[in-house]
């Protein structure tokens, strides 16, 4: 058997290959990193943008919606009032309110909270609790 040699303690092994080797892996975890930060941010930049933009189409649907039931409560009672049924009457009036307010809070519920499964029930209460609020239903 070949005997080992020991070497000195004063001397020092070459490791400029195992700093250049760790220096990289520090980079290359650096680099993940930051690409981490970089998608989270861009994730939050996503949900706020999509945010804005349901808060916008919920704003531009209920004037869109107000402005019908301007138009449709004008044509009623300008024109000759008696001559319509009153389902008619009702429909007209009802539809656009229940819309607006339905539509709202589906948007606004998506984009602030997510919606669950239990959404469709509760929107439909939410909705029949506001016409009853605005003494729309009984």
């Amino acid at each position: 058997m070949a005997e080992k040699t020991v070497p000195a303690v004063e001397a020092e092994p070459s490791t400029d290959a195992d700093s250049k080797r760790f220096s990289d892996i520090e980079l290359r975890l650096l680099d993940a990193n930051a690409k981490a930060k970089e998608n989270l941010n861009r994730e939050a930049d996503q949900r706020h943008n999509l945010r804005r933009l349901s808060v916008g189409v919920g704003v531009a649907l209920m004037i869109g919606m107000g402005v019908m039931l301007w138009h449709v409560s004008h044509s009623i009672f300008t024109t000759s009032y008696f001559e319509k049924p009153s389902m008619y009457i009702v429909a007209a009036l009802v539809a656009p309110i229940l819309s607006m307010t339905t539509v709202s809070i589906a948007l606004l519920v998506a984009a602030f909270r997510g919606f669950k499964d239990s959404d469709g029930k509760n929107s439909a209460a939410m909705t029949a609790e506001a016409a009853r609020g605005a003494g729309i239903i009984n």
